[in-house]
C-alpha cells in the first residue's frame, strides 16, 4: 500500500518551514520517497541528508530514551536502574552510533544507522569534543535519576500512567497536530505534563510546544485546561519550571496554529493533496548564517 504524504503541523515542522523555505521542501517534499534505495538520485540524497543529527541532538536523544527506558521498567514494576547501569548503557549506545556514522553506514540504510551532521560534512572536532557530549549525555541522565521528580515519578502506581513519549495528536478544524510529550499522568482530577531538555543553553521559552501539550491533554483526557500542569525539566542546569494554561492562551495557540498551516498552505499548489509548488517556489534564507548547520547544504543551490 503506497504511503500518503499527508498535511500536519508540529512545533518542529513550524520551526523549520520559519527557519529557511527551501529547507522545508527538501525535509517535507523534496525528500519524500527516499526511503527506497531505488529513488531518484537526488531525492535519494536529500533523504539521507534529512536524517543526519547535530552531536548535541543526537546526545540529547539518547538521554531520553534512556529516561523513558528508566520510567517504562518503572512503570511495569520493575523498579528505576541505578545511576551508573543507564550511564553505561547510554555510553555503550553513543558509542556504537559513532562507529556506525564514521563507516558512513547511514548513506546505506539512513533510517536504521545514526548519521552524525559532523561526519558528512567533515567537521574536525577532537576526542575532547566527542568525550565533552558523551559526559554532558551522562551528567543529564545522572541528574534525572537523582531528582526529587524522577523520585516522585518512580512512586506513581501503574495505573496513574497516561503517555511515555509516544508520538500523538489531536486534530484541530481537521488538521492532525503531532505532539510528543516525554510523560504524562493522571494526578488527582487533572493531568502531569513533563518534557526534558538537554541543552546547555539554560531556560528558554517553550511556550509554543507545552502549550501544544495542554491542547493535547484537554482534547485526549476531557480535563480543563486549569487541571493541566506542564512542567520543563532543564537537565543540564537541574532546573524545572511548571506551567498553566487557560482557555485565552489555548485559543491564541489555536489560531497561531491556523495561521501557520495556511501560511504553509499557500505554497502548495493542490492543498488537498499536500502537492507542493516547484522547488524555486520556496525561498532560500534572508539570513546566510542560519545555512551553516543546515543539513542541506550540499543540495543546496545557494552552495553548489
Amino acid at each position: 500500500m503506497a504511503v500518503t504524504n499527508e498535511f500536519s503541523w508540529s512545533k518542529t515542522r513550524d520551526e523549520i518551514f520559519r527557519d529557511c523555505l527551501r529547507k522545508y521542501y527538501f525535509h517535507y517534499y523534496g525528500a519524500w520517497g527516499g526511503w527506497d534505495p531505488q529513488a531518484p538520485l537526488r531525492t535519494r540524497q536529500l533523504y539521507i541528508l534529512k536524517n543526519l543529527c547535530h552531536r548535541a541532538a543526537w546526545a540529547g536523544g539518547h538521554v531520553h530514551r534512556v529516561v523513558r527506558g528508566a520510567l517504562a521498567d518503572v512503570r511495569a514494576g520493575r523498579g528505576a536502574p541505578a545511576p551508573d547501569v543507564a550511564v553505561a548503557a547510554l555510553l555503550d549506545a553513543l558509542r556504537r552510533d559513532f562507529r556506525e556514522s564514521l563507516a558512513r553506514r547511514y548513506r546505506q540504510q539512513p533510517r536504521q544507522a545514526c548519521g552524525l551532521w559532523e561526519h558528512e560534512y567533515e567537521l574536525e572536532l577532537g576526542d575532547e569534543q566527542w568525550k565533552e557530549t558523551a559526559d554532558h549525555a551522562a551528567a543529564c541522565v545522572r541528574t534525572f535519576l537523582a531528582s526529587d521528580l524522577g523520585r516522585r515519578l518512580a512512586a506513581l502506581p501503574p495505573d496513574a500512567w497516561l503517555d511515555l513519549e509516544e508520538l500523538a495528536h489531536f486534530t484541530l478544524d481537521g488538521l492532525k497536530v503531532y505532539v510528543q510529550i516525554d510523560a504524562a499522568h493522571r494526578a488527582g482530577a487533572g493531568v502531569a505534563l513533563y518534557d526534558w531538555k538537554t541543552g546547555r543553553a539554560g531556560p528558554a521559552n517553550h511556550d509554543v510546544q507545552l502549550t501544544c501539550y495542554t491542547l493535547y491533554a484537554v482534547d485526549q483526557w476531557q480535563v480543563p485546561p486549569e487541571q493541566v500542569t506542564a512542567t520543563e525539566f532543564q537537565l543540564a542546569t537541574d532546573l524545572i519550571t511548571e506551567r498553566t494554561a487557560d482557555a485565552t492562551s489555548l485559543a491564541t495557540m489555536k489560531d497561531y496554529i491556523r495561521d501557520s498551516a495556511d501560511e504553509m498552505s499557500f505554497l502548495l499548489d493542490e492543498p488537498a493533496a499536500n502537492r507542493p509548488q516547484p522547488e524555486e517556489a520556496f525561498d532560500l534564507a534572508e539570513d546566510e548564517a542560519t545555512c551553516r548547520r543546515c543539513n542541506f547544504l550540499k543540495t543546496c543551490p545557494r552552495w553548489v
